[in-house]
């Protein structure tokens, strides 16, 4: 949802990217997609939105011309996206444990740009494949950001330096769902079964988890 102009976007099954005015409730424009949007992300006047291995961005103003960015990320689906809160960028995570990342400075306007396998090895020295399941922003630190997969694993992350910042304690289910609060001084996670495997099963409930950052 855009607040400011009272707008917000759907996507769905039958392909289309849909701009509806909340005043009015009826849909301001219709964008046929050629595929199905299994994600999206809202920054500013920018949406980005996932579309098999690819992104692809809009200027909100200019809906009915082609995508102002495509960008091919990975050979497989992109499972998450998030578009960075402060500047141009985003994050996106895959089904096979990668996540495709790229943030300008604002400053220097230089562009970050890499992809990286992002799972901690398990207690028998292996590494697993697991999906990511969200990616998330910090508003208030420059660079940091956390991801989050189906094995329960949720990592921070400095996107300048490229190194893993902590690693939180593993949730007893899936990392269905992140979101931090508007200054960034807590995140909260949603931990269920993202039904990403068949051995999942309904043991544990969902349950929800609020940290404060810096104190996994």
């Amino acid at each position: 949802m855009k607040q400011t102009v009272g707008q917000v976007i759907s996507t769905g099954l039958d392909k289309k990217m849909v701009s509806w005015d909340i005043r009015s409730s009826k849909s301001s424009h219709v964008r046929h997609m050629g595929a199905e949007v299994k994600t999206m992300s809202l920054s500013g006047r920018y949406i980005s939105v996932a579309i098999g291995g690819s992104i692809e961005t809009y200027d909100l103003r200019y809906m009915e011309g082609p995508a102002s960015l495509t960008n091919s990320c990975f050979d497989v689906r992109i499972r998450s996206l998030c578009s960075v809160p402060y500047c141009r960028g985003y994050a996106a995570g895959s089904v096979d444990g990668t996540v495709a990342l790229e943030i300008s400075n604002p400053t220097t306007s230089e562009v970050t740009r890499y992809a990286f396998r992002c799972h901690p090895k398990s207690a028998d020295g292996k590494k697993h494949l697991a999906a990511i399941t969200d990616v998330q922003f910090n508003p208030s630190i420059f660079g940091a950001f956390v991801t989050g997969d189906n094995r329960g694993n949720l990592l921070a992350w400095d996107a300048q330096s490229k190194r893993r910042l902590f690693e939180f304690p593993q949730y007893p289910t899936g990392v269905a769902s992140l979101a931090y609060n508007c200054n960034g001084q807590l995140l909260a996670v949603a931990s269920s079964h993202t039904y990403q495997e068949a051995i999942e099963t309904e043991v544990v409930s969902p349950q929800i988890f609020v940290c404060k950052v810096g104190d996994p």
